[in-house]
C-alpha cells in the first residue's frame, strides 16, 4: 500500500500536464517546439563545403576526415596536406548525430533510419541505401527539462526536432 502511494505521488509530481486554470498569464519564457516534416528529414544530399556550426564526432579515413555537424550532416575534409586541410563537400543528413566507417562504407543515423554511403572515393561519396526504422523515435512530446512551461507539441505540424526557449504568451503545458 505504501509503495502504491509513493508511486502515485511520484507520477503526479513528474507528469506532463496541460494546465487551464493555473497557467501563467502574459509573456513568460517557455520552450517552443521546432518542427520538421518527415519528408524533409528523409532528404539527404551531397552539397558544397560549408562552415561547421555544431561540431560533433570525427572519423579519420586515409587522408580524409569525416566530421559530424550535429543534426545537420557530415563534413568531408581532405587532410592530404596535414598543415592545411580543405573541406571538399558536405553530406546533408538531417538529425545525424553519429557516424562510423567500416571498409569503404560510411554509416550514420538519419532520425530513425541508418543511411549508408560508399566512400571508396571520399571526394565523391555515393548513397548506397537506407535501413528504415532502426532506432525508436525519441519522445519529443515535451522538453527534457523539469519544472518548466512549454508550448504543447502538435503532431500535425510534423516531427519535433528540438526545443527553443522563447518568450511566449500564456503557455498551456507544464512539466
Amino acid at each position: 500500500m505504501k509503495s502504491l502511494l509513493i508511486l502515485s505521488l511520484t507520477l503526479f509530481l513528474f507528469s506532463c500536464t496541460r494546465e487551464n486554470n493555473n497557467s501563467p498569464s502574459g509573456q513568460i519564457d517557455a520552450y517552443v517546439p521546432v518542427y520538421a516534416s518527415a519528408e524533409n528529414i528523409a532528404q539527404i544530399n551531397v552539397e558544397a563545403a560549408k562552415p561547421i556550426t555544431e561540431a560533433g564526432k570525427i572519423y579519420a579515413y586515409g587522408n580524409f576526415i569525416f566530421q559530424n555537424d550535429l543534426n545537420t550532416g557530415i563534413h568531408i575534409i581532405d587532410a592530404t596536406d596535414k598543415k592545411s586541410p580543405k573541406k571538399i563537400s558536405f553530406l546533408k543528413i538531417p538529425l545525424s548525430t553519429e557516424l562510423a566507417v567500416k571498409g569503404n562504407f560510411l554509416y550514420t543515423n538519419n532520425y530513425k533510419d541508418i543511411v549508408v554511403f560508399d566512400i571508396s572515393n571520399p571526394a565523391q561519396p555515393q548513397f548506397v541505401k537506407r535501413v528504415k526504422d532502426v532506432f525508436p523515435p525519441v519522445n519529443q512530446k515535451y522538453p527534457s527539462f523539469s519544472n518548466i512551461y512549454f508550448e504543447c507539441a502538435d503532431e500535425a505540424k510534423g516531427v519535433v526536432v528540438r526545443w527553443e526557449l522563447k518568450r511566449i504568451n500564456t503557455p498551456k503545458c507544464r512539466r
